[in-house]
């Protein structure tokens, strides 16, 4: 689902710097969106709050964020990956009008799973007063809803609104916070926050209704999908999952923190990480914006040329030109975010500085600059593992990267603090190389595993 691609690199090519700038801005949201608004909002709000409440009351709004949002990914993440291949297939065919009943029905199914899980740990595990549990439990699933709404985003073509609502929700998330922290303490700092993360649903979804005007139809037709594409529903579990069992594990050793019963959490280390994910912002807008959109040309050319029995010769053409594109898309991204790796690397002690962390979280940050910098590489490998419907092997990378994630975070708590975030560096690492061989593997032998080896007409 490239589409939203191709207006903004429209934008970018218009002959002013004012243009290319607009649109590096606009991709770096869309791609981004959600942890953007996470991190700045959280990073906003601990910063006012901090003259506001005690420490311990901020970290408490803190971790249930954080939970929120780790709950949310995890348990989205099969339905929201089942959608976004319904939802291209159904672009593919040029008929939209299931959309809404789509985003309806999951929106629907999401709401459930998180509330079977949430309201037990809200209601009996976590140690709230009985507003901040409410309140969480609305925040949980909001960020779950912006998940979803954020699998529709890539179709949509109004950019301006998305940055819009994003860049809105932010500013009420943090102002909200700060305005109704002195009278309610924790609870009006949840309640702030909700209401930004709020504005973001709305708007996306008024969004979704507006750019497919179509009535509410078969809205739990998706879940036949499930059976269908369940290896997607499993990538979407654990790839998630593989991107928070490096912090759940860190939640549980030395040097961790309990503000609040039931809710442990390491400042330390998911602080540094966070801040250690903002730098393959650019990269993840540089993939949206030329990368995806270049190869995704390339990808059709070869697919139509088949439809339209073009000769060997012209196949053979066809898929030089997918290898060639995609070497050099991957090679630009490796340079970009190798370059933003080193450069937060070097100014690290300073960040972290500004961040009011300890001298640990230098350390921590980083091995995560590091590991994001395989992470994000790792991730554009199995969007193309995506394309081509190579699913078992988009589902053994989402195996190896959460086994090899959990192992060795585990295995670096016998070493030195100085060594944490050493594991998710290794695993991201390894994962990458996985990946990377196996699709080149696959991808050198295209046309073969086109007519024959992923054609499932002939199974």
């Amino acid at each position: 689902m490239a589409g939203i691609g191709f207006p903004l690199r429209r934008l970018a090519q218009q002959d002013t710097l004012s243009g290319g700038l607009r649109a590096y801005l606009h991709a770096g949201i869309i791609s981004s969106g959600p942890w953007l608004l996470t991190v700045l909002a959280l990073g906003g709000i601990e910063l006012f709050g901090r003259s506001l409440l005690a420490p311990e009351m901020v970290q408490r709004f803190s971790q249930v964020v954080i939970y929120n949002f780790a709950f949310s990914l995890v348990l989205s993440g099969p339905i929201v990956l089942v959608i976004t291949r319904r939802l291209a297939d159904h672009i593919h065919a040029r008929d939209i009008s299931e959309a809404p009943g789509m985003f309806i029905g999951a929106l629907a199914v999401i709401l459930a799973v998180q509330t079977a899980l949430g309201l037990p740990f809200y209601g009996l595990v976590a140690a709230l007063p009985l507003a901040e549990r409410v309140l969480a439990l609305i925040g949980l699933q909001l960020v779950g809803g912006i998940w979803l709404a954020a699998a529709f985003m890539s179709a949509l073509k109004s950019f301006d609104s998305i940055t819009a609502a994003f860049a809105l929700g932010l500013a009420t998330g943090i102002v909200g916070a700060v305005a109704l922290t002195p009278d309610f303490g924790v609870a009006g700092m949840l309640a702030g926050f909700n209401a930004g993360l709020a504005l973001v649903f709305f708007w996306l979804a008024a969004r979704i209704f507006a750019e497919y005007p179509h009535p509410v139809a078969r809205p739990f037709a998706f879940l036949g999908d499930l059976r269908r594409y369940w290896e997607f529903a499993l990538v979407g579990l654990l790839y998630n999952a593989a991107i928070w069992v490096d912090k759940w594990i860190m939640w549980f050793a030395p040097g961790r923190s309990v503000v609040t019963g039931g809710m442990p959490s390491n400042p330390a280390y998911d602080g540094a990480m966070f801040l250690a994910y903002l730098t393959i912002v650019p990269s993840m807008a540089l993939f949206l914006l030329a990368i995806e959109t270049r190869f995704f040309e390339t990808y059709l050319r070869f697919y139509r040329s088949i439809r339209n029995h073009a000769t060997a010769a012209e196949i053979r053409r066809d898929h030089r030109a997918i290898l060639r594109d995609l070497g050099q898309g991957l090679c630009s991204l490796a340079v970009l975010q190798a370059a933003v790796c080193y450069l937060a690397i070097l100014v690290a002690p300073g960040l972290i500085g500004l961040a009011r962390g300890g001298v640990e979280m230098v350390f921590i940050f980083r091995f995560g600059a590091l590991g994001a910098a395989c992470h994000m590489l790792l991730l554009a490998v199995m969007v193309v593992i995506a394309y081509f419907d190579f699913r078992s092997t988009m589902l053994a990378v989402a195996v190896m990267f959460f086994a090899l994630n959990a192992g060795l975070t585990l295995g670096t708590l016998w070493l030195d603090l100085g060594y944490h975030g050493y594991g998710y560096f290794i695993a991201a690492l390894l994962s990458l190389l996985f990946a990377y061989s196996a699709t080149a593997t696959r991808l050198v032998r295209l046309p073969y595993m086109t007519f024959v080896g992923n054609n499932r007409t002939l199974r």
